[in-house]
């Protein structure tokens, strides 16, 4: 994936940075330029899913070779009416996390705004994959990325996951011994394919709505969706 500068969309990066009903100031504004103009030189961001078919045996759900099961009663809902599952992910490059671990020590403002762009930009990558998907299945509805740790399904299924899509070989992402991500700035989760639209199951609705966190979350817009 070639990098893109609207990737760097300013308006979900002041989102993520807590602004809800006013904009930045002059002074903050010219900082986010600042630090956008040197994340850009960083970033790499990548993209990889395989596609797989998909198998129930009563109320268990796994890959149709048996490789895989799907754990938790969220994920099962997301995939309901799904015939197969695309197994997405997305990073934006170790140069990306170095970037912030530098401002950490210096300047926590920056260390602030390029976090909240690395958040943005890999949302943009996610989104990316989720239409690429769908362009190469016309024939199937796709729903949207469910991450691997959203509500009840473990993120402990991370090392299984990125094996079976040798996400290692293919963008570089692995995971450390506590599951968690490297490069940190990256995504997993699953995206259903179905022969019918499911839109009213509620479950790949991308909205707070449905969201558990909802009331927690910091980014939330007002009665919008994400």
């Amino acid at each position: 994936m070639k990098k893109d500068i609207t990737l760097l969309n300013r308006d979900e990066i002041i989102r993520y940075l807590g602004y809800k009903n006013q904009e930045p100031d002059e002074i903050m504004l010219e900082e986010i330029k600042i630090c956008e103009d040197e994340f850009y030189k960083v970033m790499v961001p990548r993209f990889h899913y395989e596609v797989f078919d998909l198998k129930r045996e009563g109320e268990r759900l796994m890959l149709s070779d048996e490789s895989f099961e799907f754990l938790g009663n969220d994920i099962k809902k997301h995939l309901t009416g799904c015939m197969k599952v695309a197994f997405s992910c997305a990073t934006l490059s170790e140069g990306v996390d170095e970037l912030i671990d530098r401002a950490q020590k210096v300047d926590m403002l920056m260390a602030f705004i390029y976090d909240a762009i690395a958040n943005a930009v890999v949302e943009e990558v996610r989104a990316k994959a989720e239409l690429s998907v769908a362009n190469a299945y016309p024939d199937y509805f796709c729903n949207w990325q469910y991450g691997i740790g959203y509500g009840d399904l473990p993120l402990s299924l991370q090392p299984l996951f990125l094996d079976r899509i040798n996400a290692k070989e293919k963008i570089g992402l692995t995971c450390n011994d506590r599951c968690l991500l490297v490069p940190l700035k990256s995504v997993t989760g699953f995206i259903g394919l179905s022969k019918n639209d499911h839109k009213n199951n509620g479950c790949n609705q991308r909205s707070c709505l449905t969201c558990k966190t909802k009331e927690q979350c910091i980014y939330r817009k007002n009665d919008m969706e994400h």
